[in-house]
């Protein structure tokens, strides 16, 4: 259907839906960056030729992460950067999936909850991969938080790219082998030290008896106490989890697309949205292979709970980076480049704008172009709209 259309049933639909619920503050703030994307409540901005021939007037996005419009310019800057961030050799993706059973914790604690699913991940994979039976290395690897499943419902997972090999304590490149690492072996690493991390969280105290901030405490959903909580994550320790390690791809390009998805724009593309009568929306399978049917259809208003359902927390970091791509590990990101045969990674200074993101985007169109002398188009002009910044020109 036409861009535009889960905004379209955001505003046929919100406020009958918002009319008896308490909802938070976080899914309030996206249900009306959603209706209100492209309208003169967000404010418009002004582009101009630099040889005065033309300009136009253009409405603001909304720019928030879980808006379906919005977020395409941010995802294309990520994927450069990490396009050039990347190592030269192939990669695994690994898929950690945890019970249902914890849902209820996450959705009292999403920020901390998401940031312990990660650093129990992470910290399993590279406790392995360091182990010289396994591979002897150091990684590096991209995190992508999902909370969704293919129709929208809640399903916790991370989808890790992981190089296919790693950089040794002597400074050498090891590859990994064809299954990079036996994944019950996996799963059963990560199922420890993730209930660890949970139980720890729920305690007011670090393990040397000092207070903890009030952030880094899990605190127990409404009806259950942190007793209950405990028993409930004792209980786990005990069942099979699952980690599944796809065969390696050859080169980045493809796994780092698939991970920018995550990045913005919420849990559904409108491309995956083939029908809205009013009333009912018909919604394409993102994974038809593993599905009976092509399509499915949910009324307009749980339409709408399933995508405010995993707006994120404010702060909470869906994507993030390990090993040899964190920040801190240049120095040995840069001995990996060259043994394999790349130039040092220096982060570029200079941010490009909107206008030359879409032009990359889209290279077969005139994007952001003057129609006459062919000139890109400059912001001369923003007024943010609403309650925000006065009319100011831009720099």
């Amino acid at each position: 259907m036409k861009p535009g259309i889960v905004q379209r049933i955001f505003n046929d639909h919100f406020y009958k839906y918002s009319r008896n619920k308490i909802l938070h503050s976080r899914e309030k703030d996206a249900a009306v960056s959603i209706m209100t994307c492209r309208t003169p409540a967000q404010g418009y901005h002004i582009d101009a030729c630099p040889n005065d021939d033309y300009q136009t007037t253009v409405l603001n996005s909304c720019r928030h992460r879980a808006c379906p419009q919005c977020g395409a310019t941010g995802t294309q800057l990520w994927l450069e950067r990490k396009k050039a961030q990347a190592l030269d050799c192939p990669y695994f993706h690994v898929i950690f999936t945890i019970s249902h059973d914890l849902h209820i914790i996450w959705r009292y604690n999403r920020k901390l909850f998401t940031s312990l699913f990660m650093q129990g991940a992470w910290h399993s994979l590279r406790e392995l991969l360091l182990d010289w039976r396994h591979l002897g290395g150091l990684v590096g690897a991209v995190a992508a938080f999902q909370s969704w499943g293919d129709e929208m419902l809640e399903h916790l997972h991370l989808h890790f790219i992981v190089t296919a090999g790693g950089l040794n304590e002597d400074g050498r490149w090891v590859r990994a082998d064809e299954k990079l690492l036996w994944a019950p072996a996996l799963a059963s690493k990560f199922r420890g030290k993730f209930l660890a991390y949970l139980r720890e969280a729920f305690s007011p105290y670090t393990p040397t008896g000092k207070p903890k901030p009030e952030e880094k405490i899990l605190r127990p959903p409404d009806g259950m106490s942190v007793q209950q909580c405990l028993n409930l994550i004792n209980k786990l320790g005990r069942k099979p989890w699952h980690v599944k390690i796809e065969p390696k791809y050859e080169h980045a390009n493809g796994v780092f697309k698939y991970v920018g998805r995550y990045i913005r724009r919420g849990p559904i593309s409108e491309r995956r949205i083939i029908g809205y009568d009013g009333r009912e929306v018909t919604i394409a399978y993102p994974h038809r292979e593993k599905q009976e049917a092509s399509t499915f259809k949910i009324d307009a208003q749980s339409f709408i709970r399933r995508i405010l359902d995993h707006v994120p927390a404010k702060g909470t970091h869906v994507v993030r980076s390990f090993g040899l791509f964190h920040p801190n590990c240049r120095e040995k990101l840069n001995l990996a480049r060259s043994l394999l045969g790349q130039d040092p990674y220096e982060p570029s200074q200079k941010i490009p704008t909107a206008q030359e993101l879409l032009s990359r985007m889209y290279p077969d169109k005139e994007i952001g172009r003057c129609p006459y002398c062919k000139a890109e188009l400059r912001t001369v002009f923003i007024y943010r709209g609403g309650s925000g910044s006065e009319w100011r020109r831009a720099a």
